[in-house]
């Protein structure tokens, strides 16, 4: 009986570790378990930013190239609107031009009738 006593210790012992084996994978997945939900909640925020932030920049960068477009276009209607204006003193120019020699002629008609 006296042996009895170190072989039930041995199998307590043992079963006794193999708990605290146990609870220590136990833990160690926990760990792990909640290391990998606060990475996956901080790259899911890290995300959400840069998908902000990617839309802020997209924005910014629309709204400058309207304005380069609106200034492209601003200078070429302005240099359409000269050309325009060049070309309607031109015509109104020759308009006048026929006019007076209308007149002249229709003067010198007029003189060589009454001599």
């Amino acid at each position: 009986r006296a042996m009895a006593g170190p072989r039930s210790t041995a199998p307590m012992a043992a079963e006794a570790e193999l708990l605290l084996m146990q609870k220590q994978a136990l833990a160690e997945e926990e760990a792990a378990k909640t290391k990998r939900e606060l990475l996956t909640r901080f790259l899911q925020e890290k995300l959400s930013r840069e998908e902000q932030s990617s839309m802020w920049g997209l924005h910014k960068v629309r709204t400058l190239w309207r304005l380069a477009q609106r200034k492209t276009k601003d200078q070429e209607l302005r240099q359409d609107i000269e050309i325009l204006s060049q070309t309607f003193t031109r015509v109104m120019d020759c308009k006048d031009g026929v006019i007076e020699v209308a007149a002249g002629l229709a003067g010198w008609e007029g003189a060589r009738e009454h001599p």
